[in-house]
């Protein structure tokens, strides 16, 4: 029961950031639309994404599933299975005209930027938290050696 909630308390916090990540996209998008409100299907197909997500994510990155798996296979499992949700959802959906070819390269291409672009700034602030837990570990262990 203990590890069950945990996990849930991983997926939602997970699938949290995420829907506030997808919602602050959708709204930017509608403002480049010139749209006055985001539809409520598009709110329940981010909700709907962001719980995937936070599955994914969790699995890609437990040791119970890929024992000793760096970090570069880990993201392209989450890569290629959040791909592979989207285009579910881009069909399911009706996200753009499915006939032309173009739709599905600029599709892919957002993909890619908007992934890049997030692997990047998790990493800053992995970085700068890093930075920040480091010195507090610097002045916590100085405290200690005059005391």
């Amino acid at each position: 029961m203990k590890n069950s909630m945990q996990i849930i308390a991983a997926v939602k916090a997970v699938a949290s950031l995420a829907f506030t990540a997808l919602i602050m996209m959708i709204t930017v998008a509608s403002m480049i639309f010139s749209r006055d409100s985001i539809p409520l299907s598009y709110i329940w197909q981010a909700i709907f994404l962001s719980l995937i997500y936070g599955c994914f994510q969790l699995i890609a990155f437990s040791e119970n599933y890929f024992k000793q798996m760096k970090t570069f296979g880990r993201m392209t499992i989450l890569g290629v299975s959040m791909f592979m949700a989207l285009t579910g959802f881009a069909i399911t959906f009706q996200w753009f005209p499915m006939q032309k070819l173009m739709n599905w390269l600029v599709f892919l291409g957002l993909y890619i930027a908007v992934f890049f672009i997030a692997l990047f700034a998790l990493r800053t602030v992995f970085r700068l938290s890093g930075i920040k837990y480091n010195q507090m570990l610097a002045a916590y262990k100085a405290g200690h050696d005059r005391g």
